[in-house]
């Protein structure tokens, strides 16, 4: 009932001034989305919190290098390690027939101990008691041992021209 009262030429104007509004408001709220301001500010958030991660890691920057230093000179030293172990083991095997060959030698040289012990003693003590065997000094007429009578073995020396 109000609208027919109301003449064409002010309905258009009432109609134009409004689509203007609301297309004004529609542009603004375009221009200025609620959801677009809550994206930007999440991200603005989130380059802020990724500056302060890499301002923090720029300042530890130099402990992560000197850890990698370290792990790197551990990595060399380690190598060398292996290669000493290396050479070591090798040694090892080679070290192994001298091994064997030393202890045939001490056998043979505890042999030729008990051989010149043995020799020793026949020297100190020249005479044998035919009868029990044991050594007697030579200026012992009588085995001290068993009582024998000691006769002087006497060595004789056969001239060469009689010996062939």
């Amino acid at each position: 009932m109000k609208l027919q009262a109301i003449t064409p030429d002010i309905y258009l104007l009432v109609s134009a001034a409004s689509t203007i509004l609301f297309w004004g408001i529609t542009c603004a709220i375009a221009f200025e989305n609620p959801v677009e301001a809550f994206l930007n500010k999440i991200l603005s958030d989130a380059k802020k919190q990724s500056a302060v991660e890499t301002q923090l890691l720029e300042e530890k920057s130099e402990i992560l290098d000197a850890m990698n230093e370290t792990i790197e000179m551990n990595n060399y030293i380690l190598s060398q390690v292996k290669d000493v172990v290396y050479n070591i083991r090798a040694e090892i095997k080679e070290i192994q027939p001298l091994k064997e060959v030393l202890e045939k030698i001490k056998t043979e040289l505890n042999a030729l101990k008990r051989e010149l012990k043995n020799v020793e003693g026949k020297l100190q003590y020249p005479n044998i008691c035919l009868a029990c065997g044991k050594p007697v000094l030579p200026e012992f007429n009588i085995c001290p041992y068993c009582g024998e009578t000691l006769k002087p073995v006497k060595e004789q020396v056969i001239p060469l021209e009689k010996y062939r």
